[in-house]
């Protein structure tokens, strides 16, 4: 009994320590999650920190930027205003001529250089064996037509600076590009008409230009071109700069058909816009199948910026698409902030937009409020912030947000009542929501350290401070109704609070008696399975003493029946001991049958060996008529070998003889 009770004691111990590991245990999972959801929190609070300060950085740089442009503008005016004068002191009418005969003079200076190739060349007619080219000079490749690209920059009249031809453009609201020497930049290409008008790669548009002027100048009865103007061998135009780069990539592909185009993503929009605008068909099929093939996130905006420059809308539609898609994909996102605010519109518009609601307030707040807020207007705002765009908000920027938002209706209708504007306003109420419920990190906090500051010493007041809770500039009844969800959600915070430890405080009451009846019940069973094997031991302690006492009893039978053939056993072995082996060498002999005591042994003496039977040895092969004695003469032979009867079935037997008490046989 005091062994049952000690195991039943040692059992509920057990128990109880079970208990107490899964308490422990599950306190250790609380714990862990606890830390899961605080590390989680930690790290997406340091990659927003991290954004927030990257763009900080950047818009000081672009501050820093947008001041040296500043001075370089300066200087670059300073420059124009002195040669403006120095033109003035020249003369407006030399200034004319000179521009007017530019090109000219242009041709003359290519002429000059051709004669110096000419004297230099070691051929009979001044030119060397190069393929026919439009890099040769006009000299050498005979060229019958130049076109004369002026380089601009981006203005309102690009990309088709001069489509109503080059007479009618206001050259003065083009942006041209100065070369290092003051003079414009411009690219002359001395062609071939037969290269560019006729083939499968021709050029449709100068194709035209060309046979019409040719036709004109027939009409009027010119012998050759000289004769009339060479004008009519002439296309100047004007590109920016990217187009322009990429007009040895046209002219390639018009001269050598059988060659691959020089395509890359760089000059693929380019080449599009030349195809385009000069009309080469198959060049416009292969530029836009590479801008289809390779129009991808890495590099859409980069083809995004181009089809726009160029006008390009099917190109553009596509690489706004793919932007948007990949949004959420991106790590860098300056090349986003320096997008026009219509392209920008578009890409958050987009059905293809692929980004977190909140990730996405961040880049919107940043472009708008940091990078364009000059350009925004507050229906454009409304536009790009839509709740089915843009349903939640990062709490870091909600009032930011919201501060830029009420500025933009201002500058609107600066005498506008706010709250009236901002009644059921999506935006401004999503804004207050999440800034109520992050109440304690976006209000709290920066206001007690406001508070802080006010209460410093005047010493500590006389340093620069920027007051670190931006709701208080804001208008005061919107101040007001953001407090108010501030208080309110405080209240709902520490309700929630309460109720979940009053929840948690039931639960542990359930759980505790829940255990202790378990725990009860479990005792219960133990109990009566100590009870149980307590009378199973018994009866089988009952079984075992019967089943030994019927052990005893076979035991003394098996002793007394051992006793008996031990005894038996001794008596065969005594019996077995008169048994002898009959020799198997017999000198038995022959008796006499004149003399019954003479005995011839040389004739009757026997072995079972065939091998010892006569003629070959003295042994005869007649069994003995009687059987032998055992006498000196026969020695050790009866164990080395002996009788074997043959009882004519094919087996031998040995021959044993009994050898009486008395030692008779």
């Amino acid at each position: 009994k005091r062994a049952a009770d000690l195991e039943l004691q040692r059992q509920l111990d057990r128990e109880l320590q079970r208990q107490r590991d899964l308490e422990l245990e599950q306190q250790r999972r609380q714990v862990e999650f606890q830390l899961a959801q605080q590390r989680i929190q930690e790290e997406e609070e340091n990659r927003r920190q991290a954004e927030l300060k990257r763009l900080e950085d950047k818009r000081v740089r672009d501050l820093e930027s947008q001041q040296q442009q500043l001075l370089m503008l300066q200087q670059l005016q300073a420059q124009q205003e002195q040669s403006l004068q120095a033109s003035r002191a020249i003369g407006a009418s030399s200034a004319i001529t000179m521009a007017s005969n530019v090109h000219r003079t242009n041709y003359a200076a290519l002429r000059s250089s051709s004669s110096i190739s000419q004297t230099k060349s070691s051929r009979y007619d001044g030119v060397e064996d190069d393929e026919l080219n439009w890099r040769l000079d006009s000299y050498a490749s005979l060229s019958d037509f130049t076109i004369v690209v002026n380089r601009a920059m981006r203005g309102i009249l690009a990309p088709d600076f001069d489509v109503e031809g080059s007479n009618s453009v206001n050259r003065s609201a083009i942006d041209f590009v100065v070369g290092t020497d003051g003079s414009l930049s411009k690219d002359v290409y001395h062609v071939h008409k037969v290269m560019l008008a006729v083939g499968n790669n021709r050029s449709e548009l100068l194709g035209r230009r060309i046979r019409e002027a040719e036709n004109t100048f027939r009409g009027w009865g010119g012998s050759s071109p000289d004769d009339h103007s060479s004008d009519i061998n002439v296309h100047e135009t004007i590109m920016l700069e990217g187009a322009a780069d990429a007009m040895g990539a046209m002219l390639d592909f018009c001269y050598y058909p059988d060659r691959p185009l020089d395509i890359f993503v760089e000059n693929a929009v380019p080449l599009v816009y030349l195809a385009q605008r000069y009309k080469i068909r198959s060049l416009l099929e292969k530029a836009e199948a590479f801008v289809d093939k390779h129009l991808e996130s890495t590099n859409a905006v980069h083809f995004l910026l181009d089809a726009y420059l160029y006008k390009l809308d099917d190109i553009l539609r596509r690489a706004i698409d793919v932007t948007a898609a990949h949004l959420d994909e991106r790590v860098d996102f300056d090349p986003i902030y320096k997008l026009p605010p219509e392209l920008f519109r578009r890409i958050v518009l987009s059905p293809d937009l692929e980004c977190d609601s909140e990730m996405l307030s961040l880049v919107v707040y940043s472009y708008c409020g940091e990078h364009h807020s000059e350009e925004i207007d507050v229906e454009y705002f409304r536009e790009i912030t839509k709740c089915k765009i843009m349903p939640e908000l990062d709490a870091k920027v909600a009032l930011m947000i919201l501060k830029f938002y009420v500025d933009l209706i201002f500058d609107d209708d600066e005498d506008c009542e706010i709250m009236e504007i901002l009644q059921g306003d999506s935006l401004s109420d999503r804004c207050i929501t999440v800034v109520s419920k992050h109440w304690q990190d976006e209000i709290c906090e920066p206001l007690m350290i406001d508070t802080e500051w006010d209460e410093s010493t005047p010493s500590r007041r006389s340093s620069p401070h920027e007051p670190a809770s931006l709701h208080r500039s804001l208008p005061p009844k919107l101040q007001n109704v953001i407090l108010e969800k501030c208080l309110l959600e405080a209240k709902d915070d520490l309700d929630t609070e309460q109720t979940v430890l009053e929840s948690l405080d039931v639960e542990n009451k359930v759980e505790l008696a829940e255990s202790s009846e378990k725990f009860g019940g479990v005792i219960g069973e133990l109990r009566d399975e100590l009870v149980h094997t307590k009378s199973k031991q018994q009866e089988e302690v009952e079984d075992y003493r019967k089943q030994i006492e019927d052990l005893k009893l076979k035991a003394l039978e098996f002793e007394a029946e051992l006793e008996q053939r031990t005894k038996a056993l001794e008596e065969y072995k005594k019996e077995l001991t008169r048994f002898r082996r009959v020799p198997g060498i017999h000198n038995f002999g022959e008796v006499s049958k004149a003399d019954s005591s003479l005995i011839d042994k040389t004739k009757c003496t026997y072995s079972a060996n065939p091998d010892h039977h006569y003629p070959n040895h003295r042994r005869g092969s007649r069994p003995p008529t009687q059987m032998p004695r055992l006498v000196a003469e026969f020695g050790n032979l009866g164990k080395e070998n002996g009788y074997v009867y043959n009882d004519g079935h094919g087996q031998l037997l040995p021959v044993f003889y009994y050898q009486g008490d008395l030692g008779e046989w």
